[in-house]
């Protein structure tokens, strides 16, 4: 490598020989333009700053915006799939409801008859109205085999007749004795409040007591004991010492319902009718002594045809009959009425429907036992 001929003085005298640099410019001149240079400088710092602080201003108003619209997606995707969950349980739940409509029975209809059935034991007990006016028979029905009169006596303690809008019996304070199949049974009045009344009305329901409680059960006759002794004084009726009962008494049946709470029974009619013609048409107007139609007005009887042992009974095309309650009282208590005329069966026509109630309407309908069954479990 070459070594470097100047020397320090020869580079001292160099630096001098170069021409003198100066500023020209005043004092004054120099600040200014310094001034400027550093305002400059500010002005490019702050620019960048402020975009900076205007960006974070516009995030800050945008934020909750994005933080709502966020919060109402993370709602939206659990309200669907709480939605989802709830669909799957409601389409679960409606299968089930499905399948145990098709699993459970039907329900029991109302009847307000009872019918004879194997091994059953039906017994009859007649109570007055709350208003003590009309004699209204109650069936009770029993899977088993006790007498009949321990039956009987059963029935008329364990019932609370007030339940159905009724009075106790007129029967209550009696002697009775009956064995099932006899034709006369024996009635020991002392004691009975009804017997030894004075009133006519009270006399009467006594001895409808007797007749409508033991009539359906091949009784014919009562003969009348007042302690032992035979013969009885019956109030306004004076001596008596036996009651005939009358098995087919050609009554009609209504409807008595002491109140909207009370249940609805079939009730006979206080007078006798000539034919059951007659009957039928009194059925569509008021009973006497508060009793209800059972027929209804827009219910009308085109023809009846009788034969010895049943009746045919044809409604217009104008009636409707349908399968609920009021029309089954209707066609039961014309089957209890046709009962009382001595009729085994009827034939209803005019009928769309198949099946009233617990009725077969295409045939022939056998007349029941008796009225108003009762259930003394429920």
């Amino acid at each position: 490598m070459n070594q470097s001929k100047w020397n320090d003085e020869q580079i001292t005298d160099k630096l001098q020989a170069m021409p003198d640099i100066k500023d020209r410019r005043t004092q004054q001149q120099i600040y200014t333009s310094l001034q400027q240079r550093m305002h400059k400088k500010k002005v490019q710092w702050k620019t960048p700053a402020l975009a900076s602080f205007a960006a974070l201003f516009i995030l800050l108003i945008l934020s909750p915006f994005f933080l709502q619209n966020f919060q109402m997606s993370e709602s939206r995707s659990e309200y669907s799939a709480d939605k989802a969950a709830e669909s799957g349980q409601v389409s679960e739940e409606n299968a089930d409801m499905k399948l145990e409509a098709k699993s459970a029975p039907e329900p029991e209809k109302k009847s307000f008859v009872a019918r004879t059935k194997d091994n059953q034991t039906i017994v009859t007990v007649a109570y007055p109205d709350l208003q003590v006016q009309n004699t209204i028979p109650l069936s009770f029905q029993f899977d088993s085999s006790d007498s009949y009169m321990t039956l009987f006596e059963t029935a008329l303690t364990s019932f609370d007749p007030m339940s159905a809008g009724l009075s106790p019996s007129a029967l209550s304070g009696t002697k009775l004795s009956y064995e099932t199949g006899e034709e006369r049974m024996s009635v020991d009045i002392k004691g009975n409040a009804y017997a030894a009344s004075s009133s006519e009305t009270e006399n009467r329901l006594f001895t409808e007591g007797l007749e409508e409680s033991f009539r359906w059960q091949d009784a014919s006759q009562a003969d009348y004991y007042t302690g032992g002794e035979k013969g009885a004084e019956i109030g306004a009726y004076g001596y008596q010492d036996k009651l005939t009962f009358k098995k087919f008494k050609k009554k009609a049946y209504f409807l008595y319902q002491e109140s909207l709470d009370s249940p609805k029974l079939l009730a006979p009619s206080l007078l006798s009718f000539n034919k059951l013609t007659d009957a039928l048409t009194a059925m569509k107007e008021k009973g006497t002594l508060g009793l209800k139609p059972v027929i209804e007005e827009t219910v009308i009887i085109d023809e009846i045809k009788e034969t010895d042992n049943g009746v045919t009974i044809e409604f217009t095309d104008a009636s409707t009959i349908d399968d609920n309650e009021t029309d089954t009282l209707m066609l039961e208590a014309i089957l209890m009425t046709a009962k009382d005329f001595g009729y085994e069966s009827v034939k209803f026509e005019g009928i769309e429907a198949g099946k009233i109630g617990e009725m077969d309407v295409t045939q022939a309908v056998p007349v029941p036992f008796s009225p108003n069954p009762v259930d003394l479990e429920e």
